[in-house]
């Protein structure tokens, strides 16, 4: 701590004041015991403020002490004289060597305080510095820690929905098609439709979301139908005519070139570029489940895709039915309608 240096002087003339009392009244010498006290009892005041504040101390109450002694002690036309012949004495010099000397002692010590109370600042800085920053080395860990939970998580809910497209089941494949479009681009809808046949329109065979609530309309879908007609993935903003109930993105399920179905989505959070291309990957994803389902081999009598017919009886079908068996046949290939592309 600085000690201002009128406090200094203060300090000094203070114990110069009350040394030269207690001399005066203890000694009974003539002159305040200048000449024959030696050393001089006004010593203690220059060691005490030297031992307290160092050089300063000791350049502070060197002056004031005698100062004081000599305006005291004798005329104050022979004070000088009389002052530097006193202190010419071997006591004198001696305890003024020995007040140097305290005084280094204290000024050494005063600077090692004041460079350990800089480093001690230092210290603090630096620990503050290191407590932010470890801080937002913790916000790090957790996000890299969350960051690594939701990779985890991903790759589980990748594995479960390739388990489900590549098993073959054409409606399974859908279901997991849609969940994956719902997660990866915000739709508030999706669905998987097909087209039994060019006479007939196209028919959900999975949906997610508020697919229903989100069409609120009767009419074709224009960007599934140019979709599917197409065989290219497309946009509602890209379709001259394309109304609010229509699906925002559309992508075509192929099948050796044959669109056998149509992958849209509804309430898109994002419709650019990237989003129709992950749409279009996904329905890709699909293609093969529907490919095995064309064939057959998810078990039934299949549909052919896009660009053909319905299987129809064999011409002497009719002639072997009996009686009731036409209608039964005729909602059997309504029921098919659903589910066969």
């Amino acid at each position: 701590m600085q000690i201002s240096n009128k406090r200094l002087w203060i300090e000094a003339a203070a114990g110069t004041a009350i040394v030269l009392a207690g001399t005066a009244v203890a000694a009974g010498s003539p002159h305040l015991g200048v000449g024959s006290l030696s050393p001089h009892p006004v010593w203690l005041v220059v060691l005490a403020m030297s031992a307290r504040y160092g050089v300063r101390g000791l350049v502070a109450s060197v002056p004031v002490a005698w100062g004081g002694l000599a305006l005291l002690a004798g005329p104050w036309r022979t004070a000088p004289a009389f002052t530097m012949k006193a202190l010419a004495t071997p006591g004198e010099l001696g305890a003024l060597a020995g007040a140097v000397i305290v005084s280094w002692i204290a000024s050494v010590h005063e600077r090692t305080c004041q460079a350990l109370e800089e480093k001690l600042q230092a210290v603090v800085a630096k620990a503050s510095r290191d407590g932010a920053a470890l801080g937002e080395l913790r916000q790090a860990a957790l996000a890299l820690r969350a960051r690594n939970d939701r990779l985890d998580l991903s790759l589980t809910f990748l594995r479960e929905v390739a388990r489900k497209i590549e098993n073959g089941d054409r409606v399974a494949a859908a279901e997991a098609g849609l969940t994956l479009i719902m997660a990866r681009l915000g739709a508030r809808a999706a669905a998987v439709e097909v087209a039994p046949s060019d006479a007939m329109p196209l028919s959900t065979l999975a949906s997610a979301g508020a697919w229903h609530a989100a069409g609120g309309s009767d009419a074709p879908d224009a960007t599934a139908t140019e979709a599917l007609r197409s065989g290219r993935p497309i946009r509602a903003v890209d379709i001259t005519g394309a109304g609010p109930t229509d699906s925002d993105l559309a992508a075509p399920i192929l099948v050796d070139g044959v669109s056998v179905g149509v992958l849209v989505a509804r309430g898109v959070s994002r419709m650019g570029a990237a989003a129709l291309r992950d749409l279009a990957v996904i329905a890709e994803w699909l293609a093969p489940a529907f490919e095995k389902a064309r064939s057959g081999a998810d078990g039934g009598t299949l549909g052919n895709g896009r660009r053909n017919e319905l299987p129809s009886p064999s011409d002497d079908g009719p002639s072997a039915m009996g009686p009731g068996q036409d209608d039964a046949s005729g909602s059997e290939r309504h029921g098919l309608s659903l589910v066969t592309i």
